[in-house]
């Protein structure tokens, strides 16, 4: 895969062996980056369900200032660190090895301006995941969060509010953001 945006535009990664793990298509991650560019630079960005690790190197390679990935396959963390170290943006990133869900409630009282989920499509992973993220406050204040999937049905929040969904191929990306207060 190459990155498709920022100053590391080109550069090769690897993902994961085995057909387990489903990296965002290049196709998706630049409709992504192109619609939310400006909310990139700077955030604390928050890859869940990380894989390969591409949507945060994508986001760390256009400005974020840091990527956090929370990834529970082996294989796959020991691809998101071979990817990072390659491309030298280590430094800028932490690494959670393990379940989403656990580690969503180990990170209560951090917060950060963009999350981006893409659990395995089979599972209501992303249903779970974002109700402990709208009952954590994860997300920050103007902060936007990001499901990318198949089509999901209407859930009801206290905080976490849907803004938009796209369809982008066969993939479905929603886009929530906080409820006013």
């Amino acid at each position: 895969m190459k990155i498709t945006g920022g100053f590391l535009k080109n550069r090769l990664i690897r993902a994961p062996k085995g057909s387990h793990i489903r990296p965002t298509s290049a196709r998706v991650r630049e409709s992504f980056y192109n619609i939310y560019r400006t909310r990139v630079t700077s955030a604390n960005f928050l890859d869940l369900f990380a894989g390969s690790g591409v949507m945060g190197i994508e986001a760390l390679s256009r400005g974020a200032q840091s990527a956090t990935f929370i990834e529970n396959d082996p294989s796959a963390l020991r691809t998101i660190r071979n990817n990072l170290r390659e491309l030298n943006i280590l430094p800028l990133a932490t690494i959670y090895a393990g379940s989403v869900l656990t580690w969503l409630k180990k990170l209560r009282g951090q917060t950060f301006n963009l999350i981006y989920i893409d659990p395995p499509y089979h599972t209501n992973l992303h249903v779970h995941t974002l109700k402990l993220i709208d009952q954590s406050h994860l997300l920050a204040e103007g902060g936007m969060l990001f499901v990318e999937g198949r089509r999901m049905q209407e859930l009801n929040f206290n905080q976490l509010n849907i803004r938009d969904k796209r369809k982008i191929g066969d993939t479905f990306l929603y886009q929530f953001d906080k409820r006013g207060r």
